[in-house]
């Protein structure tokens, strides 16, 4: 057999490729697998070509670099001239995807494009088991899986489009399976729904779209807004290490956002977010996720105000609260205070975002690991624990609950530094 990894990456998003880049900057001498499955695409939302599906953070953002964070816009200029990018521009998916496989590229030893079915620790190496065969024996690794997939709900009828961004990425270059003045329901009114929009317009769709979700409600618009001046700063730090529940949280925030411009209030969070969440008692974090993520997210994960300003012009979009659910016969209903109305539509598209909750259900690798021991539930169920074992880690969404900042770039990229800073000092004091 020949010499072990000393690193296995699975997953192939933005965490995969940040870790990718932290390790060859920083352990040189490593040699790297890459098991990033049989999708070429660096997730499905940055694939595509169309322009009008923009990233919902400006361009100065998203570097993968923690160490040079602004490596994304200085790529775009650098590679692509002509495009005359400028900080604070909301540039198109697509462009993002450009950027990881250029960061990508040669930076693995090795790349499998199959899943990884299986994974086992025997003799003091990790074995991780290929789909069509094979393994890869390594001395550590590193789950980046991301967002758990949507899976259609029980009954789901057949133009029930469970998982929005494939089924994008599998149409034709031109047209759409629909008339052009039929009608589309939106199920979730966040990102993804705001990229089917622009997308169906796009097309040519020029019918009615009918998007409903609890909130009723579209995510915020950035607007340039200064940050907190320290004084009020402090006044929120210190507010905020004294809450101990749900509703003193939302009640501070509340208080902060009429004191203050709420996306300064907002932003002001980012940094402390995660042991301010750590800190609240379990049934408090709970409460949370049931009540006020929805609007939280509403107001954490912005978009581009162009981007609001076309939904609004829209005439033929329609935006309204309520749940959707689906009778045993697969009939679709909408019900808003209590009351159940038939929906009729052509074409029916699920945008409601990570299923968190069934993130440890089916048999997707995150969920079979935690059965077989290899890994363990947080406390919400909504993801995994940090491994307690060096050897193993895991970054990105598979975090969610422990951490409740954890898929933004900013995140993943402090993420894979940490995570390859950990192994560079375990290596040093090993060899003392």
């Amino acid at each position: 057999m020949s010499s072990p990894y000393d690193l296995a990456i699975v997953g192939g998003g933005p965490a995969a490729v940040a870790l990718l880049r932290a390790a060859r900057r920083l352990l040189p001498g490593w040699r790297i697998a890459w098991c990033r499955g049989p999708d070429t695409a660096f997730l499905p939302a940055y694939g595509g070509n169309s322009d009008l599906h923009r990233l919902n953070v400006p361009v100065e953002r998203m570097g993968l670099d923690a160490e040079a964070p602004l490596d994304f816009l200085e790529w775009l200029q650098r590679r692509h001239p002509a495009r005359a990018v400028r900080p604070g521009q909301f540039v198109p998916r697509h462009w993002f995807g450009e950027y990881l496989a250029a960061c990508a590229e040669g930076q693995a030893d090795v790349e499998h494009r199959q899943p990884v079915v299986a994974l086992h620790r025997e003799g003091g190496l990790w074995h991780l088991a290929l789909a069509a065969g094979g393994a890869v024996v390594t001395r550590r690794v590193a789950l980046c899986l991301g967002l758990p997939a949507t899976v259609p709900p029980p009954f789901a009828p057949p133009h029930w489009i469970a998982d929005a961004w494939a089924w994008w990425r599998s149409l034709p270059e031109r047209g759409l399976p629909l008339d052009a003045d039929g009608r589309v329901l939106l199920v979730g009114s966040g990102l993804t729904a705001v990229d089917m929009v622009l997308g169906l317009r796009e097309r040519g769709f020029r019918g009615r779209i009918e998007a409903v979700s609890i909130e009723g409600a579209w995510p915020e618009a950035h607007a340039d807004t200064p940050p907190l001046d320290p004084e009020t700063r402090e006044w929120l730090e210190t507010r905020l290490d004294a809450v101990a529940d749900a509703r003193g949280l939302v009640r501070l925030l509340r208080t902060a956002c009429a004191r203050q411009p709420w996306r300064a209030v907002v932003d002001a969070l980012r940094g402390g977010s995660n042991r301010l969440w750590a800190g609240l008692p379990l049934p408090e974090r709970r409460r949370l996720l049931r009540h006020a993520f929805g609007q939280w997210t509403r107001h954490r994960h912005r978009m581009a105000p162009d981007v609001l300003a076309a939904l609004q012009g829209d005439p033929a979009l329609v935006l309204g609260r309520g749940r959707i659910h689906i009778d045993t016969a697969g009939r679709i209903w909408r019900r808003t205070g209590g009351v159940d109305t038939a929906v009729t539509a052509a074409l029916v598209i699920d945008c409601r975002g990570p299923g968190f909750r069934r993130a440890l259900a089916g048999d997707a690798l995150l969920a079979r690991l935690v059965r077989e021991g290899v890994l363990e539930a947080n406390a919400l169920g909504t993801g995994v624990r940090t491994p307690a074992d060096p050897t193993l880690a895991v970054l990105g969404a598979a975090l969610f609950g422990e951490r409740i900042e954890t898929t933004a770039v900013p995140e993943l990229r402090q993420q894979a530094l940490a995570a390859v800073r950990g192994w560079r000092e375990g290596e040093r004091l090993s060899s003392r």
